[in-house]
């Protein structure tokens, strides 16, 4: 019952990362339990066979426990890991996608998480939400604002330009008229877009706010004011005023150079977004004369990378401003092999994939669509590269798939230290190619 307080031994996680401890035929789940470990347990919440409990004292310790380098490590919704040792973050979230393969029946090899070798410090983008005067993360299924001072997976300068500016829009009084910071910082350049989400149009002491940070921090190239009147969680609206500087900044990565707009997708990961895109190119196998469709194509970051081991490549994408990126980052590069359309890339596509030789899909968290997934199996298209950052919709679509085509092995990547999630890649070969 509801405040009970029991001993309870944790054997194994659940895909949020809650111990889950069994006794007298229950299930309890634990925040911050690790396999292994027995602790006094109270109950917070019970649903009959399902209980969820909370610590109050840890009687027998994981050697790969530690102690949290963050302040607010149980209190933000961004980390469920930071009380864990890195390599045994991999070995976990290893378990949990053998377990989330396993439950929806795939079967496959799942190989080693290839990990991150700086797994601090390493968000390229950070977005805080502003309310009420507070500046932070939401706590985990909450709307409540968890402050910090400083964030441990974002950039040491993102977390310098988010508190001098608290502190500017504090100090002229005018946050109430902000909902989100946003900030991009290009780790192959050094360059910084700093995007000023805003509830109306015209911001007082806006202009004083944005010389004073731009002075502080040169190395801000791009200051958006990003206008958003909706009453809904939609961080972005439509309404954009370029501040100061330039409406984009350029990163480079594996010596491809990218232009990045408020709005365009772009791993936030960049030295594991270079071992994400090299396992692609692996599992692709290519010989220098394919013509690739690469769907969900973003600022073309995967299509320009493997420009140089295929014969052509085509993107689609259905946000216009990443189009353009894409369309300048090949102008950019000089390549020339690369093409980019504006399109639904969840709608059937057979005019695209009439003469392709491989499909790489690197669709939302939400997966493919039907009306993707049976326009690429009625296409006859032989090879499907498929990175997923979610293993569930991942293994929903290889059950489908599974029907026609062939996969064996599944290579996860760590793109987010310190968190449960990962990226897969998955080769898959039709069964009559």
């Amino acid at each position: 019952m509801k405040n009970d307080v029991l001993e309870l031994e944790c054997s194994d996680l659940t895909i949020e990362g809650l111990g889950i401890c069994k006794r007298d035929g229950r299930v309890y789940f634990v925040k911050g339990l690790l396999p292994g470990e027995r602790a006094m347990v109270k109950v917070v919440k019970d649903a009959g066979r399902v209980v969820y409990g909370i610590v109050t004292e840890l009687l027998a310790e994981s050697e790969h426990r530690v102690v949290p380098d963050c302040a607010i490590a149980y209190k933000c919704g961004g980390c469920d890991l930071r009380h864990v040792d890195y390599d045994y973050q991999l070995v976990l979230k290893k378990k949990l996608l053998m377990n989330t393969f396993a439950r929806m029946g795939i079967v496959a090899e799942i190989g080693d998480i290839i990990g991150d070798d700086e797994p601090l410090y390493y968000r390229n983008k950070v977005q805080v939400p502003i309310r009420d005067g507070k500046f932070g993360f939401y706590r985990k299924n909450s709307n409540d604002i968890v402050e910090f001072e400083e964030c441990f997976i974002q950039s040491a300068l993102a977390n310098e330009i988010v508190l001098s500016l608290k502190a500017k829009l504090l100090g002229l009084g005018i946050t109430d008229y902000f909902r989100h910071i946003l900030i991009k910082h290009a780790r192959g350049t050094g360059e910084v877009m700093l995007g000023l989400i805003v509830n109306s149009s015209t911001v007082p002491h806006l202009k004083e706010a944005v010389g004073a940070i731009v002075r502080e921090f040169p190395a801000i190239c791009s200051v958006i004011l990003n206008v958003n009147k909706r009453n809904d969680n939609v961080i972005l609206g439509e309404e954009e005023v370029l501040l100061w500087g330039r409406d984009y900044i350029e990163d480079v990565f594996a010596g491809i150079r990218v232009r990045l707009s408020l709005k365009s997708f772009y791993q936030v990961n960049t030295n594991q977004m270079i071992k994400l895109y090299d396992q692609v190119v692996k599992v692709a196998q290519l010989n220098g004369e394919e013509r690739v469709l690469d769907l969900f194509s973003g600022i073309g970051t995967i299509s320009l990378y493997i420009s140089r081991y295929v014969k052509a490549v085509v993107g689609v994408e259905i946000v216009e401003a990443a189009v353009l990126n894409a369309k300048d980052n090949a102008l950019l590069n000089g390549i020339e092999n690369v093409e980019f359309f504006l399109d639904d890339a969840s709608a059937r596509l057979d005019h695209y994939l009439a003469d392709k030789d491989v499909v790489i899909v690197d669709p939302p968290r939400k997966g493919l669509s039907k009306e993707l997934i049976a326009s690429l199996v009625d296409s006859g298209i032989g090879h499907i590269v498929y990175v997923s950052c979610n293993p569930a919709t991942l293994a929903r679509d290889l059950q489908i798939f599974g029907e026609w085509f062939d996969f064996s092995y599944i290579q996860p990547v760590d793109m987010f230290p310190g968190t449960l999630h990962c990226e897969c890649v998955v080769s898959l070969r039709r069964r009559d190619a």
